[in-house]
């Protein structure tokens, strides 16, 4: 059984309201929702200030999701294959939000 946990965005000039179908074992729905908003807003200032490339801030997420993965302690190839279904299954998530027109575009 999964958590599922609200979470918005703002994208291009609209609202994005989805809920993300969080692991059954997730220990902290406030840890994990504050944490991904912060970086986000890392990131989000970051693109904007040093015109980051999405390739280039796709590969850095990469790497950094692999570094956590191999000093995790965890078998590697399993935490792998984990990351890529949640990113798989948030993807999904997002596309099946409620998607609401912001300001005057």
């Amino acid at each position: 059984m999964s958590n599922k946990i609200p979470f918005s965005i703002i994208f291009e000039n609209q609202n994005i309201d989805f809920f993300l179908e969080a692991h059954s074992e997730t220990k902290s729905p406030e840890h994990l929702t504050r944490i991904s908003t912060e970086i986000l807003d890392i990131l989000d200032s970051n693109v904007k200030r040093n015109k980051i490339s999405d390739g280039d801030l796709i590969q850095a997420l990469a790497l950094v999701t692999a570094i956590r993965i191999y000093c995790s302690g965890f078998d590697p190839d399993k935490l792998r294959k984990f990351s890529d279904d949640l990113v798989k299954k948030t993807v999904s998530n997002i596309k099946s939000g409620k998607f609401t027109k912001i300001g005057s575009a």
